[in-house]
């Protein structure tokens, strides 16, 4: 399970939902702007507010837009 924890007026969030999108990986959008619990798991993952934060299987995560992360941890 992929998971994007993100703000609405952030460009590198909308990269990773975009590139999510084109690669046809669901997702599940927390949007921590609304959301104090999921601002909380947010920094619980990556001990930081910063956004994105994206988790694979809650286990592995990536802040920012990395790319190459991305591929390797959804194995691309």
């Amino acid at each position: 399970m992929v998971i994007v924890y993100s703000v609405e007026e952030c460009p590198w969030c909308h990269k990773v939902k975009k590139y999510l999108d084109k690669l046809e990986v669901e997702y599940e959008e927390r949007n921590i702007d609304y959301n104090e619990d999921y601002a909380n798991e947010c920094i619980k993952i990556s001990g930081d507010n910063l956004v994105p934060v994206t988790t694979i299987d809650g286990e592995e995560y990536v802040v920012g837009f990395d790319k190459e992360k991305l591929d390797k941890l959804l194995c691309l």
